[in-house]
């Protein structure tokens, strides 16, 4: 799980029983019905275990002086997306994602549950997105509907990919400070990609 802190397990009997060997002996546990787990999931199908979690705090300074890229999102309003973002994100080795004010919020359950664990291993931070990139030395490569076709684009690396909002894209007083934009080429008839896939498809890129 990263750097979190688990402050405490409920779970019931026979997973307690189970794992009971590899639990280290510093984190409580409390043993719980299964109707009870029902209660306090959000899930139709409740897990057998649960954690309370410590937050990660998470400061600037932590986004300064990488030898790696950064997703830096404007807008992201959907939890789903921004869980989706997450999980991605982590699947290409990217732990640092940067995210304007207006984000959804980070430990929105359903942004929890769809990173599924990513979101122990990522860290995000909320702060001015127009300053943190006009301060910023890295190349930013801002996703577009109509930019420099992702396949034939040369990455410098590392750099800081911006994703807009699922409705707005990137606003104009953060498109100002990419340097470089670019957009997946469409085949069909579909306007727009959904953020989180778009995110994929564009690490995936610049990956290889």
């Amino acid at each position: 799980m990263g750097n979190a802190e688990v402050l405490l397990l409920i779970a019931n009997a026979g997973w307690i029983k189970e794992h009971k060997a590899t639990i280290p002996a510093h984190i409580p546990q409390h043993e719980v019905s299964e109707n009870d787990l029902e209660k306090i999931s959000s899930l139709s199908t409740a897990p057998p275990v649960m954690a309370l979690m410590k937050q990660k705090k998470v400061s600037i300074h932590q986004f300064e002086n990488l030898n790696n890229w950064i997703i830096a999102l404007d807008g992201i309003n959907d939890p789903g997306n921004m869980g989706t973002i997450l999980r991605t994100a982590d699947w290409f080795g990217i732990d640092k994602v940067i995210c304007s004010d207006d984000c959804v919020e980070l430990y929105n359950p359903k942004v929890v549950q769809s990173t599924m664990g990513a979101i122990f291993r990522v860290d995000v931070l909320y702060t001015g997105l127009e300053t943190f990139l006009k301060d910023c030395k890295m190349p930013v490569y801002g996703a577009v509907l109509e930019g420099e076709d992702l396949y034939t684009t040369k990455f410098k690396q590392p750099g800081i990919l911006v994703i807009g909002s699922e409705s707005h894209g990137i606003r104009p007083e953060v498109l100002k400070h990419c340097s470089n934009l670019i957009t997946i080429p469409s085949f069909g008839k579909s306007e727009s990609l959904n953020a989180g896939v778009a995110t994929g498809i564009i690490l995936s890129e610049i990956r290889r």
